[in-house]
Parts: structure tokens; sequence; C-alpha cells
């Protein structure tokens, strides 16, 4: 099989079209009819990955995050680390594709996972994309597409336990909410969520009927005048983590034989001082 092949297996499931306009999903570097060795998923691309592939034998990488998400002038290692890893990859002969937005939009998509994680039932989009996103698509498989989702939970629980619940799925030390406003010992029932930075769906969550909304990264105003709904910020790398398996699981159900290495999971470094 051809790297190519690779990526029609996954536009089969997050068409391109589905992207945000200002995304760059789909082929970042690379030939796409090079023949495929091995396959490394993973959230984000940086040297540690190229490493990573290069010593599991592995010619392609398949990310979240584009490796090649603002334009690049200037390809200097010492300028950063995506011209660095850019060279690395060029170095080993390491093809690059990128599965973004498309991805957090599809029906079975990364925030599908995230519900996945947390039991939701009965789930279905929390916000429509626009019909450009969607044109040409199957009726059945655009009713499915959205940005976020919500659902319910397998049983009500009050705001605090279902925080708790949440930190301990998500392997989340402190959750950043709107507690302040919202009496934590409220039940929460339905749950809207959208994976990385999903503060724009705040409004489409209190719309949906949810008790709760959880999403990576949330700007400061948005905590205030929404005493309806439980915010929870996690973190936009603690949300989208099981997005390198979610990737590693929709190759292997199709190519069961060859193989995919997920990379570690690992947070950009930031030190509190």
């Amino acid at each position: 099989m051809t790297h190519n092949d690779i990526a029609s297996l996954i536009e089969q499931v997050a068409p391109l079209q589905l992207q945000e306009h200002y995304d760059n999903a789909g082929w970042q570097l690379g030939d796409p009819e090079q023949e495929t060795s091995a396959i490394v998923t993973t959230l984000d691309v940086t040297e540690e990955t190229i490493q990573l592939a290069a010593d599991q034998g592995a010619n392609l990488i398949v990310s979240h995050h584009p490796l090649l998400f603002h334009g690049v002038k200037q390809i200097n290692p010492r300028r950063d680390y995506v011209s660095r890893t850019i060279i690395e990859a060029i170095r080993h002969d390491i093809a690059i594709y990128s599965a973004h937005t498309n991805l957090d939009n599809a029906p079975q998509g990364v925030n599908r996972r995230i519900g996945e994680v947390l039991g939701l039932t009965d789930v279905r989009p929390l916000a429509p994309l626009a019909t450009t996103q969607t044109a040409g698509l199957p009726a059945d498989f655009v009713k499915q597409c959205g940005s976020g989702i919500v659902g319910k939970l397998p049983a009500p629980m009050s705001a605090y336990d279902f925080a708790q619940v949440v930190k301990q799925l998500f392997h989340i030390d402190a959750l950043v909410t709107n507690a302040a406003d919202v009496d934590i010992q409220r039940e929460i029932r339905v749950v809207a969520l959208c994976g990385g930075a999903g503060d724009d769906f705040i409004a489409d969550a209190v719309r949906c009927g949810a008790d709760a909304f959880l999403t990576g990264e949330v700007g400061y105003h948005f905590y205030f005048g929404h005493p309806e709904i439980f915010i929870m910020c996690g973190g936009h790398y603690e949300t989208e983590q099981f997005t390198a398996d979610l990737l590693r699981d929709l190759i292997g159900r199709k190519y069961p034989d060859l193989k995919v290495v997920v990379a570690p999971k690992s947070a950009p470094t930031a030190t509190i001082i």
C-alpha cells in the first residue's frame, strides 16, 4: 500500500472538506505515492516524533495537529522547532499527513472519542457546519457531522462529582471552571463538549440544554454570565490526548498487518516558576 491509501482511508471517515477555513489538514510533507513501511500516529509532530518514526522503521506520520499550520517563509533550524522537524523529516524520508478539524467535525472523530471516554449516550452534533463544508456529502453522513457533541451521562451526578470523574479519566490535576457562579451540587445529566479550543461553542451548549460544557481552552471573558451551565476547561492537550489512539484504531481495522505505533502521550512542556 502507499501513503495515499492511508490518506484515502482517513478521508473516508473525515473528508477534507469538513475542515475549518483556517485549517491546513491533509498532506504536510513527502511523496503520497511512496510505499508505506510502518506508521506513527501522534497528536503533534515534533523532532522527537520524527526520531521515533525513524527508530521504528516508519516512513509515515499521521498527526492530528498540522505541522504546517501557519505559512512557512523560512526554514531555519536555529529559528523554530517546525524548521528543525521539516529538516529531520526530509533527512529520514518520512512523510507527514494531518487530520485536524475535519477529524474533529467527523461523526466518528475526535469529539466522539471523548464522548466515549465519558460514556455519553444519545450523542448528537453540538453545532452544525457551514454548508460549504458538507456540500455533496451523503445526507445521512451530514446529519452526524458538527462542531462538538452533546450527549447524556450514564447516570446523573453533581457538578462536583462530574468534575472529579473528568479529572480522573483525563488525568488532569485541576480544572478551571465557573464554579463561583454555579452551584457545584447541581445535577449534571446532559454534557456538551468540544476538544481543544472550543469556547466559541458555549452558547450552543446552552441552547442545546446542556448542564455542563467541557473543552480544552476557554478565554477569560467566557467565564462570565453563564450561571445556567457548568463550564470546565481541561487543557487543549488533555482533551485531545486520545486522538493518536483513534487514528491507530482507524488504520488498524483496515490494515491489521501494518505496523502502527502510537507516539507516547506528552503535552508541551510548561513550567511554573
